[in-house]
């Protein structure tokens, strides 16, 4: 799915969608569109599905079991540690292209390695690694 043209896309499907255009301020030419409803984000970059964010009330899992509301500690069984990555997002490192986030209000800077692994999981990401 990632890495889809937008026209691959049903009209239908997209009409479920609410349509956003972001603004890129340093890069004046690029064409970049948010698709949301209250669960699912597709993010197209000039036309092609470059990320897919999963969020609130979304049921899907991988492998059976994780998905939203599970907590992280679940996902590093599977996944690996928990680094925090280039545009200070959380990732596992031994996934690329995925990162999640979870209720920050519970940790800080100081302890946030060992409070992360206790938190649930409230969004997912899926985007193509460059």
């Amino acid at each position: 799915m990632l890495g889809m043209q937008k026209n691959d896309v049903s009209k239908e499907v997209l009409n479920l969608f609410t349509v956003t255009e972001i603004i890129n301020e340093y890069v004046k030419d690029l064409s970049l569109y948010k698709y949301y409803t209250d669960e699912v984000i597709l993010f197209f970059e000039q036309d092609q599905l470059t990320q897919i964010g999963l969020l609130n009330n979304y049921k899907g899992t991988v492998y059976n079991e994780l998905g939203l509301g599970s907590v992280v500690r679940d996902f590093e069984t599977v996944f690996g540690d928990i680094v925090e990555g280039d545009e200070d997002q959380l990732v596992f490192s031994n996934l690329k292209g995925l990162c999640f986030e979870v209720d920050s209000s519970t940790y800080t800077s100081a302890n946030w390695k060992v409070e992360i692994s206790k938190q649930k999981v409230t969004e997912i990401y899926i985007y193509e690694e460059y």
